[in-house]
């Protein structure tokens, strides 16, 4: 069983300006059916509304984060959770004024990123 340090794993820019993202797990880390990453939002970033083919879960880990699931807005705070089943429209946001950081986890496969 893999042993994934954090400090072994840099982050790198995120798909959205003003993010940094890392993979903790996937399939080239050696898993075979999950992927983990963390994502890090500076302050007034949003990520594009958008949908999976496949769940996903979310663990806030720092900050405030504004999160869209659905038609229902939530204000969430370290230690919620948001599952974001598949096909259903979700984005986050900083409107914080520090940075927020969250955990993402969904099945280790080719995600496709619908916006919408």
């Amino acid at each position: 069983m893999p042993i994934i340090r954090n400090t072994d794993v840099e982050f790198g820019s995120g798909l959205v300006e003003n993010t940094r993202r890392r993979i903790l797990v996937n399939p080239d880390k050696g898993a075979g059916a999950t992927t983990l990453g963390e994502l890090i939002m500076n302050p007034g970033t949003e990520l594009p509304m958008h949908t999976h083919r496949i769940e996903e879960t979310m663990v806030i880990t720092k900050g405030v984060a504004t999160v869209v699931l659905g038609d229902e807005t939530y204000t969430l705070e370290p230690g919620d959770v948001i599952l974001a089943p598949a096909g259903i429209k979700h984005v986050l946001a900083n409107r914080g004024n520090e940075p927020m950081e969250f955990l993402f986890f969904y099945p280790a496969i080719e995600v496709l990123i619908e916006r919408v």
